[in-house]
């Protein structure tokens, strides 16, 4: 398990799902990554989408302050997890478990 940071857009607004007495607010992070290559900073063809999960005080503060294609800034530890799809195929993907999610400022107005 890694600690990881991020920053992105959202790609919809986050859900809650039940998870026993735990409510989990779910919700997708896309971020355009990229590198630099030759002192100029190059962005990759295609972003990356980021799974991320939030508990408690922290999905519910998520929920009421955050909507679709606002800009955040999450860090939290990455684990893998595997879900079945809408046609009962088995996927697997990289989740963060969010101990923090900002609003991102950087292009605010």
């Amino acid at each position: 398990m890694g600690y990881r940071t991020i920053k992105g857009r959202l790609a919809a607004d986050p859900e809650e799902v039940q998870a026993g007495k735990v409510t989990i607010v779910k919700f997708k992070v896309i971020e355009n990554t990229g590198e630099y290559r030759g002192g100029k900073f190059v962005e990759h063809d295609t972003p990356t989408t980021h799974f991320v999960e939030a508990k408690f005080e922290l999905g519910q503060n998520t929920m009421a302050s955050v909507h679709t294609g606002d800009k955040v800034v999450v860090t939290g530890s990455e684990h893998s997890n595997s879900w079945d799809d809408a046609n009962g195929n088995k996927q697997y993907g990289r989740v963060i478990d969010a101990d923090d999610v900002a609003a991102s400022l950087t292009h605010a107005t």
